[in-house]
C-alpha cells in the first residue's frame, strides 16, 4: 500500500485552507445531510421519528411527483438538444476563414450568456406577454398568427416559451467551447483531407466531429446539469404552472406548504439525478488524465498510434500521428 506523504509547503498551507473546509461543512455539507435525514422521518406537531422509505413510497404514490418527472424530461431534451446544435453550427459559422468581424458577431451573441438569468426571465416575460408583448405584434405584422397567443398561460405553449428562453441562453456557452475546439484543430487533417479529395461534409463527419467528442461530450453533461436543475427561469415566467412543473418548482412547493418530509424526497430524487451526471463528469476527466499521460508515455519511445479512420472515395486513408505532432499519412485501397 503506497503511503502518502504532505509536503512541507503543503503542510503550512492547512491553516488557510480549515477555514474554507469549514464554511463549505457550515453552508452545504449538514444541510444536504439535514435533507436527507428529513426524508426519511415523520415530523408531526409536536413530534418527530423515523419513517424509513415511507415518504418515497409516498413520493412515487403521488400523481405530482410522476408530472414533474415528466416535465423534466421534456425540458431537459428539448433545451439540451437544440442547445447544443444551434452553437455548434454558430461555433462552425465562427470558425470559417475569412469571415469579418467574427468577434463582433461572437460577442454579441455571447451576450445571452453573461445577463443574470432573473433579467433574462423578466425580460422574456415581457416579450411573451399579451399586454403589448413584441413577440406577438412581431407574428401579427407579417401574418404568422392572426390573434395574440397567450403563450406563458396556455398549456400548449408555455413549455416551449420557456424553453426557447433556455436554449437562447445557453447555446451560446456551447458556442464558446466548441470554438476553443475547434481552433485547436490541426489544419494539417483538413489539408491533407482536400488533397485526398474530401468535401465539406465528410471532413464534418470525419473529423471534427470525431476530434470533438470530448469536448462535446462536457457541454452535453453541463447542459443536462443546469436543465435539472433549473428554478428561477420557470419560476419566474410561469410559476410552474401550464404544465412546466419541473422537479425544482415541485420541491419549491412542496416548501412553501410545509410538506418538508415530502420536500425533501423530491430534493434527494433531484440530487441523485445530478449525482449521476457529476460522477460521469469526474469519471471522464480522470480517463483523460490517464489518456494524457499514456500519450506523452508513448511520445518518449517515439511510438505512433492512428487517431482516426476516414473514406474518401473508395481510398482508406489513415491518419496516423507523432507524439512529437507531425502528422502524415496513408492511403490503403
Amino acid at each position: 500500500m503506497k503511503k502518502f506523504y504532505l509536503t512541507r509547503d503543503e503542510k503550512k498551507a492547512i491553516p488557510f485552507i480549515l477555514p474554507g473546509v469549514a464554511v463549505t461543512a457550515l453552508l452545504i455539507i449538514y444541510p444536504l445531510f439535514y435533507i436527507i435525514s428529513m426524508s426519511f422521518s415523520e415530523n408531526a406537531i409536536g413530534q418527530s421519528g423515523f419513517a424509513g422509505l415511507t415518504n418515497y413510497l409516498r413520493l412515487f404514490k403521488n400523481p405530482m411527483f410522476t408530472s414533474s418527472i415528466w416535465n423534466t424530461l421534456v425540458w431537459t431534451l428539448g433545451t439540451v438538444i437544440p442547445a447544443f446544435l444551434i452553437g455548434f453550427i454558430l461555433a462552425l459559422l465562427i470558425n470559417r476563414r475569412g469571415m469579418r468581424i467574427k468577434g463582433v458577431f461572437r460577442s454579441l451573441i455571447f451576450v445571452a450568456w453573461i445577463i443574470p438569468g432573473v433579467v433574462k426571465a423578466t425580460a422574456w416575460k415581457w416579450l411573451f406577454t399579451t399586454d403589448g408583448g413584441m413577440i406577438n405584434h412581431l407574428l401579427m405584422s407579417i401574418g404568422v398568427i392572426e390573434k395574440e397567443i397567450a403563450w406563458l398561460s396556455s398549456p400548449q405553449y408555455a413549455m416551449l416559451s420557456v424553453i426557447i428562453v433556455q436554449v437562447w441562453a445557453c447555446a451560446p456557452y456551447v458556442m464558446l467551447m466548441m470554438t476553443a475546439g475547434l481552433q485547436q484543430l490541426p489544419r494539417d487533417l483538413y489539408e491533407s483531407a482536400e488533397l485526398d479529395g474530401a468535401g465539406w461534409f465528410k471532413k464534418l463527419w470525419y473529423i471534427t466531429l470525431p476530434m470533438l467528442k470530448d469536448v462535446s461530450f462536457i457541454c452535453i453533461l453541463m447542459l443536462l446539469v443546469w436543465a435539472i436543475n433549473e428554478f428561477s427561469l420557470i419560476f419566474i415566467m410561469t410559476s410552474g404552472g401550464q404544465n412546466t412543473t419541473t422537479l425544482s418548482i415541485l420541491v419549491y412547493n412542496q416548501f412553501q406548504v410545509l410538506n418538508i418530509n415530502s420536500a425533501s424526497a423530491s430534493a434527494v430524487m433531484q440530487l441523485l439525478i445530478t449525482m449521476i451526471f457529476a460522477a460521469l463528469y469526474v469519471k471522464f476527466v480522470i480517463k483523460e488524465d490517464g489518456y494524457e499521460k499514456k500519450e506523452k508515455m508513448a511520445g518518449a519511445y517515439g511510438n505512433c498510434f492512428d487517431i482516426y479512420y476516414f473514406r474518401i472515395r473508395s481510398d482508406r486513408s489513415i491518419i496516423s500521428a507523432c507524439m512529437g505532432g507531425k502528422y502524415f499519412f496513408q492511403t490503403r485501397k
